[in-house]
């Protein structure tokens, strides 16, 4: 049976662009990994919108006109069309 990054044959799945190991070894409880967030933490401070240097989302540009026309719908409250059963 094949294990973690394992396949059957016990051939090693590396072609990820990065391949962990060590999470099981005694003491490797994530402290390191802590520390390094930690670390990351203070020396990275995020300004209050640190988006703002892109451009404006222009969301329309993905809309189709059956979106259009539900979006309309839905702001004028009107229920759904109910699907026909005569068929």
């Amino acid at each position: 049976m094949a294990g973690p990054g394992l396949v059957a044959g016990d051939v090693v799945v590396d072609a990820l662009p990065y391949f962990d190991q060590g999470y099981e070894a005694p003491g490797a409880s994530g402290r390191r990994a802590a520390a390094l967030v930690e670390e990351e933490t203070r020396r990275y401070r995020p300004t209050k919108n640190y988006l703002s240097y892109l451009p404006a989302h222009d969301y329309s540009a993905f809309e189709t006109e059956i979106m259009r026309n539900e979006f309309e719908r839905l702001a004028a409250r009107q229920p759904l069309e109910l699907l026909s059963m005569k068929r």
